[in-house]
């Protein structure tokens, strides 16, 4: 959006300046003239809306009048009298049309809660105004109307995802810390939560026990009073979120003694209130009017107002205080935030001797990477000169060093098949195709020795302790079928891409397959070590498709043994399309039509084959009657899911399946389900492809007839 308003911006400013030639060009048409004076004036109007009000607002007097002016010139008698003040108007618009283009520059930020580059908005004007009205002078000596020490009015709110400067300020230091590489059993409660930090948690941490709480709000994990939070047991969170609670609260130490209460030895809570720097005691009473609270407080439904060093020696009472500003951050991070320069997150512990780390240790066994049993790593090649080393020497350098590494070229027409011949010393089997065939797995399955077997592609990187985790996890786990880790995406250079796509927690074996089935496939296939027997729980006709093999075979494996993400980024996968350097996870148009048709194709095996209680257990929620138990009404249970996928070919196998299974279920069809065979001719039109096949005239009913051969039985 940036890039699209600064092409707007540049594009008012070149037409401003082209007028400006015509009016001074003593040969232009008068009329003409006029017309594009008023198209500019239309241009000008709709600025407002497409400029943030940030940016806009100290134009927004001088581009009103400016309007009003221009719009007078479809006057041509008003023009010709106007025309050295429509000049001198103009050429002032050209330089604020300049200026405005600069300061957008200046303000575009990241938001580090959403990732995307914006404008922050403004508070709105309610505070004060509400100020205004109830303070006073005893007020304002107070300081109860000053500045706050982290609030920044001017770029308070983001436009995207709703996140104010003090949600930025505290996610920045979960980032900062790692809480996305905490353990698994990590546990964290926000008190009265922000939607934006829960948002940012749920994407960036889902592997972590992420808890809320408030005494008003519904959509938390509990309701509670966190003077009396007595339903939790003692040392249960490693970290404790509060920002902006306790000016609410009637008894703040009782408050802070809770959550000092259920907080672990080790843990941290991240703390933030209004804090006014112009005064150095709290002012607080209870029950004041919601006038009175205004006045005194700042805000009517608040019982106190902390001064720096008086809020400071409250938390001391019970807490080592930790106190974080822009020396901690960093000047990057307080501009991209919006922060001021005054900004200062508290961190409250237990004792002085707690690190603020929230990241958990790795630690490799070494033992088992001199002792665990073989991996061997397929590497299949194709076209990737640039990057085919890194993806050898990140294997190479693994931490577990009992791996076999198989490489196959599949015909490649650039140089990569001379560069893998320069590790020939590290490869126990290696082959090279003169005929491109599109993979070569398959035969490097067949020539691995190892017990588990590692997938690599020759344009990603691992991490050193890739190897090493699974196999630990692997060997302790024998139920687990199948190892993963977190990946990100990165451009050639390896340069990491936003986004989260498998960052995921880890579910059951029926809460995997509902998920595959809603969401599709978000697991990392170079990331995946595989035992050995897996390959018996493969159906094969799904070794067919192009796109998304890899996915049907988490969907096949997830029906016979568990799965496992370990919750670290240990894979980088490079994400690129560039004219004769591109790879096939690229969303092109033709891929995605292929996604479209293997789904309806693959989904038909996979729900037609899928044993009956596993699918009450993947699918009870979705089914007509959760109650159902007879094979007949199971397979109805099964049309009906198929039918009710939104994509238009799952819909069509549904529909071959209905012809399958027709004849064994018709009389449980209409009886339990009160569905005959003209409901299904009706659901033909409906569904599937038929919607696709377009308007009335692309299908005419005699046409159809010929091709059924219908006009010689006539």
């Amino acid at each position: 959006m940036d890039k699209e308003i600064l092409e707007i911006l540049d594009a008012v400013r070149q037409r401003g300046k082209e007028i400006i030639d015509l009016a001074e060009d003593r040969h232009t048409d008068i009329g003409y003239l006029s017309q594009k004076i008023l198209a500019i004036a239309m241009v000008i109007e709709g600025m407002e809306d497409i400029i943030p009000i940030s940016v806009y607002k100290q134009y927004s007097e001088f581009f009103t009048a400016l309007i009003t002016f221009c719009k007078q010139c479809g006057n041509m008698e008003f023009l010709l009298k106007n025309m050295d003040n429509i000049l001198s108007s103009l050429k002032l618009f050209e330089e604020c049309a300049e200026e405005l283009e600069y300061s957008y520059r200046e303000k575009i930020r990241i938001c580090p809660c959403c990732g995307h580059k914006v404008v922050y908005s403004p508070m709105p004007d309610y505070y004060d105004k509400m100020n205004e009205q109830y303070s006073d002078d005893i007020a304002r000596d107070r300081g109860v109307v000053s500045k706050e020490e982290t609030l920044n009015k001017e770029e308070y709110i983001c436009p995207n995802c709703g996140a104010s400067d003090r949600d930025r300020l505290i996610i920045s230091f979960l980032e900062k810390e790692g809480l996305q590489k905490a353990s698994e059993n990590f546990k964290v409660l926000q008190i009265a939560p922000s939607r934006a930090i829960s948002k940012w948690i749920a994407s960036n941490c889902p592997h972590i026990k992420y808890e809320t709480t408030d005494l008003y709000m519904d959509q938390v994990s509990f309701q509670s009073d966190i003077m009396n939070m007595n339903m939790v047991s003692e040392e249960t969170y490693d970290v404790i979120i509060c920002s902006h609670v306790l000016e609410h609260v009637k008894d703040d130490r009782k408050a802070l003694s809770e959550m000092k209460r259920i907080l672990k030895p080790e843990g941290e809570i991240v703390f933030l209130v209004p804090v006014s720097p112009h005064i150095s005691d709290i002012d607080e009473e209870w029950g004041l009017t919601e006038a009175e609270n205004w006045r005194r407080f700042g805000q009517g439904d608040h019982c106190r107002r902390y001064g720096k060093q008086g809020m400071i020696q409250r938390l001391e009472e019970q807490f080592c205080v930790h106190s974080l500003g822009i020396d901690f951050f960093g000047q990057d991070v307080f501009k991209q935030c919006g922060l001021t320069d005054t900004s200062t997150l508290y961190i409250l512990t237990k004792s002085s001797s707690v690190q603020l780390n929230m990241m958990e240790k790795i630690v490799v066994n070494e033992r088992l990477c001199r002792e665990g049993p073989l991996v061997s790593v397929l590497l299949p090649c194709y076209n990737h000169e640039m990057f085919v080393a890194d993806a050898i020497e990140s294997v190479i350098n693994q931490s577990y060093k009992n791996i076999e590494i198989l490489v196959a070229d599949d015909a490649s027409t650039d140089n990569t098949a001379a560069i893998i011949k320069k590790y020939s010393s590290y490869f126990t089997k290696e082959f090279y195709f003169t005929e491109n065939i599109g993979g070569r797995e398959d035969i490097l399955t067949q020539n691995a020795k190892g017990e588990y077997i590692a997938l690599m592609h020759s344009d990603d990187v691992w991490e050193r302790d890739k190897l090493a985790l699974q196999v630990e996890y692997m060997e302790k786990h024998e139920e687990c079928g199948i190892c993963f880790t977190w990946a990100v995406y990165t451009d050639e250079n390896l340069n990491n891409f936003p986004g989260t796509i498998f960052f995921k927690a880890n579910r059951n074996s029926h809460e995997w397959m509902r998920f595959f089935w809603e969401k599709g496939n978000v697991l990392c296939n170079p990331s995946s070590l595989r035992r050995r027997n897996v390959n018996t729980y493969l159906n094969s006709k799904k070794s067919a498709s192009r796109q998304l093999p890899d996915f049907f075979r988490w969907v096949d494996v997830v029906q016979n043994m568990s799965i496992h993400i370990i919750p670290k980024v240990l894979v980088r996968m490079r994400r690129y399309q560039k004219k004769g350097l591109e790879n096939v996870s690229i969303g092109t148009r033709e891929n995605l039509l292929r996604i479209k048709v293997e789904e309806g194709c693959a989904w038909l095996g996979v729900i037609r084959d899928m044993e009956g209680d596993f699918f009450k257990n993947a699918f009870g929620s979705l089914m007509r009657d959760p109650n159902a138990e007879s094979e007949e009404a199971i397979k109805c249970e099964k049309y009906f899911l198929l039918l009710g996928s939104p994509n238009p070919f799952v819909q069509n196998s549904a529909m071959c399946y209905f012809y399958e299974i027709f004849n064994d279920i018709k009389g449980c069809l209409e009886k339990e389900y009160h569905y005959t065979k003209k409901d299904f001719a009706e659901d033909m039109l409906k569904k599937g492809i038929v919607p696709l096949l377009g308007r009335k005239n692309d299908l005419d009913g005699e046409e159809v007839w010929k091709r059924q051969g219908a006009d010689r039985v006539m």
